[in-house]
């Protein structure tokens, strides 16, 4: 990512719409959790950018962020959030330490040289029956701008992403697409980006709208969630998945 985003990120993720939205369906997923286990949990963010949600899962137990860039890791910090300096390629994790590892927007970027490895990593150091929770930039077709800014490597499509899970040793609880609401707008301005952002240069999507404007998208997001507690969205900019590593794998250590 271009040094220059993280502090667009750190400035929008307290109220952005697409922030807001992300940070609140994976709060959902890992409350249910700490439900169903009945104690605090253990997590880890993997990719923790500047930190936002490492401090919204903090009420949920132990939570730590780890990120290769350290500007990532210094706004971390500004938001008392205990992160650390490291590359998720070749990331040292205690074995069978987590019950929940989060990792948003992070798997597609031009650094990581493979996801499905990296997706090993994670899963070695989850706790029998642990949970993975993931977010990545979804079809090709998208790529535009933004793209060029946070250094994409991929878009995913639906298929290709349960692959990688699934080679990795994981078992897909949800995989779907979600931006979908506000998906024909996006999809016409991604394109046109696309068009002009080969000649103007990489700028990402992050900018807050006007407080109306922001407040009903959130409000739009809110209901999508609403509807991914009842099922799979056909199609959208982002693929969200839960996915666990199973009950009784006991990992040689």
């Amino acid at each position: 990512m271009n040094p220059s985003e993280y502090r667009v990120m750190f400035e929008a993720e307290d109220t952005h719409w697409w922030y807001v939205g992300l940070h609140e369906l994976v709060l959902a997923h890992v409350t249910r959790e700490a439900g169903r286990l009945g104690r605090p949990l253990r997590i880890l963010d993997a990719g923790c950018g500047t930190g936002k949600l490492c401090q919204l899962l903090a009420p949920l137990g132990e939570v730590e962020g780890v990120d290769a860039s350290p500007e990532a890791i210094r706004y971390s910090r500004r938001r008392g959030v205990a992160a650390r300096l490291g590359d998720l390629n070749a990331l040292a994790l205690e074995p069978q330490a987590y019950d929940v590892i989060t990792c948003i927007d992070v798997l597609y970027h031009a650094k990581v040289r493979s996801d499905v490895e990296v997706m090993k990593a994670l899963r070695q150091a989850l706790r029998p029956g642990g949970m993975l929770v993931l977010n990545l930039v979804a079809l090709e077709w998208l790529r535009s701008s933004h793209d060029v800014a946070v250094h994409t490597r991929e878009r995913y499509r639906e298929g290709t992403l349960r692959e990688r899970l699934t080679a990795a040793g994981f078992d897909v609880e949800l995989l779907t697409f979600r931006v979908c609401l506000l998906f024909p707008p996006i999809a016409i301005c991604r394109l046109l980006r696309g068009i002009w952002g080969r000649r103007e240069g990489g700028a990402s999507d992050v900018a807050v709208p006007s407080p109306f404007v922001n407040a009903l998208l959130v409000r739009v997001m809110r209901a999508e969630n609403a509807l991914l507690q009842r099922g799979k969205l056909p199609i959208g900019s982002s693929l969200f998945s839960v996915a666990r590593k199973g009950d009784a794998e006991q990992e040689t250590l």
